[in-house]
């Protein structure tokens, strides 16, 4: 090998990740990155039809669109994060809140019955 062969080697060494270097870089452990190896969710090279490694830039894609992914598209939570603070209300809690959101139209309505005695007693 000549020196520009073995400084493409080494440049090219510096681009490739293990597997270690790599589940590092996407904050996973490397039963994950198998996982996602053998699902082929990454982009993998092998040297020498041996070593399994990874381009730092593939790596790096990866993790921008996930955390992309994450921002933009945060996953939605089946239940009430606080479903267990939430009780079930009592009959005078529903009568008072009744009240509150009625009281207007039962003023009225008992205004108008009485009006309509004294209308109908008058006679």
């Amino acid at each position: 090998m000549d020196e520009l062969e073995k400084k493409a080697v080494i440049q090219e060494d510096k681009n490739l990740l293990d597997v270690h270097q790599a589940a590092e870089l996407l904050d996973i452990n490397e039963k994950e990155l198998w996982g996602l190896v053998h699902r082929h969710k990454v982009l993998t090279h092998n040297i020498g039809g041996a070593f399994l490694r990874f381009k730092k830039s593939d790596i790096e894609e990866l993790k921008n669109r996930w955390r992309i992914e994450r921002d933009l598209f945060p996953k939605k939570e089946r239940y009430f994060p606080h479903r267990s603070t939430v009780t079930q209300a009592d009959r005078l809690e529903r009568l008072i809140d009744f009240w509150h959101f009625n009281d207007f139209y039962i003023i009225c309505s008992l205004l108008i019955l009485a009006l309509l005695y004294v209308i109908v007693s008058s006679q």
